[in-house]
C-alpha cells in the first residue's frame, strides 16, 4: 500500500472548499451540456466555457502544493479558456459574427 496517500480529514480546510467547489462546477457543467445537446437552453455553452476555466482555477489551486509544473500548466489552460471565452462572446454578441 502507499504510504503517501492522504486521507480526506488530513486535508486543509481551503482544499477540501476548493475541491467541492469543483466537483460542483464539473456537475453543473454535465447539467448545462446535456441541456445543449438537446437544444432546451441554447445559450447554456455560453456558460460552460468560462465554467471549465473555473475548474481549471480549482485544479490549479489544489496541485500547487503537489506538482507546479502541473499547475503551472492547469494555470495556462484556464488563461486559455478564458481568453477564448471572452472572444467567442465578443464575436457572438458585439460583432454579431
Amino acid at each position: 500500500m502507499e504510504k503517501n496517500k492522504k486521507k480526506w480529514s488530513d486535508e486543509p480546510l481551503p482544499n477540501k472548499i476548493v475541491t467541492v467547489i469543483s466537483v460542483v462546477i464539473a456537475l453543473a457543467v454535465i447539467v448545462l451540456a446535456i441541456l445543449q445537446i438537446f437544444n432546451v437552453w441554447s445559450f447554456a455553452i455560453d456558460i460552460i466555457i468560462p465554467l471549465m476555466g473555473l475548474n481549471l482555477l480549482c485544479q490549479t489551486y489544489i496541485m500547487w502544493n503537489h506538482s507546479r509544473k502541473a499547475a503551472y500548466f492547469n494555470l495556462a489552460c484556464a488563461i486559455f479558456v478564458f481568453i477564448c471565452s471572452l472572444f467567442v462572446l465578443l464575436t457572438k454578441y458585439y460583432f454579431k459574427i
